[in-house]
C-alpha cells in the first residue's frame, strides 16, 4: 500500500494505491492526516483510482478520518471509486455517510462550495 497527501485548493488529497487491508497501514495513514487536522486542515478528498482491494480495516479508516474529520468541523468526500469499492460501500450501507464525487477536481469542489 502507498498513499501519498497533497494539497490542492486549501484541501488535502489523501491518494491510495494498492490494496489497504492492514491496521499497520491504516495506522500509518490515520497519523498523517490527524496531524494535518490538529493543524487546522480537516477537509479532505480521498482519491480511490488506484485501490485495488479494501477490507474492514481499510473501511475502519475511512470512517474514523470521516469522524475525525467532522469532529474538527471538516469534511471527506470519495473520489474515483472503484467498482469492488463502490459494492462494498454499497452492501454495508456506507454510501449514506459517505459524500462521494466522480473525480478528484468535482470532490474538491463539493468541499470548497
Amino acid at each position: 500500500m502507498e498513499y501519498t497527501i497533497n494539497k490542492e485548493k486549501n484541501v488535502r488529497v489523501l491518494a491510495l494505491k494498492g490494496s489497504l487491508l492492514a491496521d499497520v497501514q491504516t495506522r500509518e495513514i490515520l497519523q498523517s492526516a490527524s496531524d494535518l487536522i490538529q493543524h487546522g486542515e480537516a477537509n479532505f478528498v480521498v482519491d480511490l483510482k488506484d485501490l485495488k482491494f479494501i477490507n474492514s480495516s481499510g473501511l475502519g479508516m475511512l470512517l474514523t478520518l470521516l469522524t475525525k474529520a467532522r469532529k474538527s468541523g471538516g469534511e471527506v468526500v470519495l473520489a474515483n471509486i472503484p467498482e469492488q469499492v463502490s459494492n462494498l460501500l454499497l452492501i454495508t450501507k456506507l454510501t449514506n455517510i459517505f459524500k462521494t464525487g466522480e473525480s478528484v477536481d468535482e470532490a474538491i469542489t463539493k468541499l470548497t462550495a
